[in-house]
């Protein structure tokens, strides 16, 4: 009889277990994430008609930018893609832009990834993001900071400063607009800078 009361149990464990075991990018996810697609033709009515949505897993998404997002007009059929980018949950210690050592991990496979051969001549912006706990003008500067912690961690793992640029977004730009606070808000976004 214990033993019908303690399959349960242990399957209850598990689904906790796995639900807070984080998948870490690669630097291979991160190079295919970001490095320069070719130019495809696509018909402007399946360009006006598609929505890209950022492609996600735990600890990162993946997001094309979107000329509504950028301010630039629509891309007419035959220009070249726009600027890949894919954001990382990068972790700080609270209201303070010192990266948490949980999160080394991945910004050593980000600045493998930036080191390769496919990825090395271009350049990137490394945007903070916050969420929407706090005050605006608080969490821009906050997310600026962060941004530049970011840049030192890859420049300590030789990663040429003058390919990195930074920007603090604050809240201004939500990964999941419904829910301005949850933590996914929180991230730093890697945007190819090359068209």
């Amino acid at each position: 009889m214990k033993q019908l009361y303690l399959l349960p149990a242990l399957l209850l464990c598990g689904a906790a277990l796995a639900q807070t075991s984080s998948v870490e990018p690669s630097a291979q996810q991160i190079i295919d994430a970001l490095k320069t697609k070719p130019a495809t033709a696509t018909p402007a009515a399946d360009a006006a008609s598609s929505t890209p949505k950022p492609r996600r897993t735990r600890n990162f998404a993946v997001e094309a930018a979107t000329p509504e997002a950028s301010g630039t007009p629509a891309p007419s059929p035959t220009a070249p893609a726009q600027p890949n980018s894919i954001s990382l949950a990068i972790q700080f210690d609270v209201n303070s832009d010192r990266v948490q050592p949980a999160s080394m991990q991945t910004l050593a496979a980000l600045a493998t990834a930036m080191k390769s051969p496919e990825l090395s001549k271009m350049r990137f912006r490394l945007e903070g993001h916050t969420d929407a706990s706090g005050q605006a003008a608080y969490n821009r500067k906050l997310s600026a900071m962060r941004a530049e912690s970011v840049k030192r961690v890859l420049v300590i793992n030789q990663v040429a400063p003058d390919r990195l640029v930074t920007e603090g977004k604050g809240s201004s730009e939500p990964l999941n607009p419904a829910d301005p606070g949850a933590a996914e808000n929180r991230r730093v976004r890697i945007v190819s800078l090359e068209p």
